[in-house]
């Protein structure tokens, strides 16, 4: 799995605020299109975040991992558990113009969302990936977000990868830490 793949979801996901509760599936056919989530994302304004320099850190608390000897599981786990970083810009046009590729959306992922729902400072998602190789990621992400935090709860279930199936829970906690580098 990409590393951008599960960033790039973190990221749009904490600038939103203020959407309405019944979701972006608008015609309950129980899959959210492209149309649909960038309308549900357009809705009631301007995102949350604030734009400038944000760091990402990504952690994971537990990992199911059947296929995987348990002396591997226990490393990847300890390795997973203290968290990666991650520093990225989010420009003001971003912030004020969310579109799905925040997700991890972009054509290369080839994501699909079953459930984007936003509510206030709230918001909850459920997405599958299908990237190169044959392997599906399958997210579910909860979270609520201010200015300049938030903080998610995620599951991935993953299949198609070399050590089989995998299943991994943990949080996502993003903090804006300063103004963007400027750019030469």
């Amino acid at each position: 799995m990409k590393p951008l793949l599960a960033i790039g979801m973190v990221t749009a996901l904490v600038a939103l605020s203020g959407c309405s509760n019944k979701g972006a599936d608008s015609d309950g056919d129980g899959k959210v299109s492209t149309a649909e989530a960038q309308a549900e994302l357009a809705q009631d304004g301007a995102m949350a975040m604030q734009p400038g320099l944000w760091e990402v850190k990504i952690s994971f608390s537990s990992i199911d991992a059947p296929k995987l000897p348990a002396e591997v599981k226990d490393q990847m786990l300890k390795a997973m558990g203290n968290g990666m970083s991650v520093q990225s810009c989010l420009t003001k046009e971003q912030a004020e113009n969310p579109g799905v590729d925040f997700f991890g959306g972009d054509e290369q992922s080839n994501c699909t969302f079953a459930k984007l729902d936003r509510n206030g400072n709230n918001i909850a998602v459920e997405m599958t990936c299908k990237p190169q190789g044959g392997m599906t990621i399958a997210s579910k992400m909860d979270g609520s977000f201010a200015k300049e935090s938030y903080t998610m709860t995620m599951e991935q279930k993953s299949g198609g990868t070399p050590m089989g199936d995998l299943t991994m829970k943990g949080k996502v906690e993003g903090k804006r830490i300063g103004e963007c580098p400027a750019q030469s």
